[in-house]
């Protein structure tokens, strides 16, 4: 069971996702904000609207996947030799206390992401 703080946090980490899809979605149709527009430009030109759609599929996926391997590093798995760890600062406490914050991700995710159009 996820507590306040750590639906907040999940909630901006979505937040964050989802922009970075948007933002992808956009730069394929105009890369005037990116470093990357050259490439942009190749791909809308050889993207069609079916390969546009999967190409922010794949990016939406590559995302969440970044915050879950950083969560599961916070979480104490991986390779780092020391531990991290995310704190509320005005309660002083570890917002791991009420679970793994991966899985707690994973599952917010599942329960907030709108239905596929």
């Amino acid at each position: 069971m996820l507590n306040e703080k750590q639906e907040l946090l999940f909630k901006e980490l979505k937040g964050i996702k989802d922009l970075s899809v948007l933002d992808t979605e956009s730069f394929l149709e105009l890369p005037k904000n990116s470093p990357l527009v050259e490439e942009y430009e190749l791909l809308h030109r050889k993207f069609n609207s079916e390969e546009k759609k999967a190409f922010s599929k794949e990016q939406n996926e590559v995302v969440e996947t970044v915050i879950y391997r950083v969560l599961e590093m916070i979480d104490g798995y991986g390779s780092l030799p020391y531990s991290v760890d995310l704190i509320d600062k005005e309660k002083n406490e570890s917002l791991r206390m009420s679970g793994e914050l991966h899985d707690g991700f994973m599952s917010y995710l599942y329960v907030n992401e709108e239905p596929e159009k």
